[in-house]
């Protein structure tokens, strides 16, 4: 069964995307998984940091040195929250990348959930919105194509830097 973090790695592979950097995370699993199905088939793969603003700066550097797309994920709360200082850099040099972070199950938001990053926990969002071009919390399944195709287009547009793409654990998997 395909799952949005199988079509978010088809849609980078379509890209030329060949590395995402990142640290796993219960909230981001989906997308792991669906990196280990790519990297079967010689699709993306993931890179594994010591350290979620390694990843950003690992992100930062691949699309500085190959002139492709950056792209670094990390689970909610803290994970999101070391990412900062490298999409910074990254926005401050006009750096393209994509930057996937994970929330938990959009029924638990509002119920105190371990390292919940919504408006009522860390608002990771609120963090991110002055060092990224575009930034999106995934509220619906329905909205991850659309956002996505955004995020693509902010990242690489003529004023490129960070998109930052939120997903809830239940919407990656549907």
């Amino acid at each position: 069964m395909r799952e949005y973090g199988d079509f978010l790695v088809s849609h980078l592979r379509e890209m030329g995307v060949k590395y995402i950097f990142g640290v796993p995370g219960g909230a981001i699993e989906p997308l792991y998984n669906a990196l280990a199905r790519s990297e079967r088939l010689g699709g993306p793969r993931a890179i594994i940091a010591r350290h979620e603003t390694g990843a950003a700066f690992m992100a930062e550097g691949y699309a500085r040195e190959t002139g492709k797309l950056g792209v670094c994920c990390a689970t909610s709360g803290p994970g999101t929250t070391n990412l900062i200082t490298g999409v910074a850099s990254a926005f401050t040099d006009g750096i393209p990348m994509l930057v996937v972070t994970g929330q938990p199950a959009l029924p638990r938001f509002g119920a105190s959930a371990l390292q919940e990053s919504s408006c009522t926990g860390v608002n990771t969002l609120a963090m991110l919105e002055s060092c990224t071009v575009f930034n999106t919390l995934v509220s619906h399944p329905d909205q991850f194509e659309q956002k996505l195709a955004m995020a693509f287009r902010h990242a690489l547009g003529p004023t490129p830097g960070p998109a930052h793409l939120s997903v809830p654990l239940d919407v990656m998997r549907a």
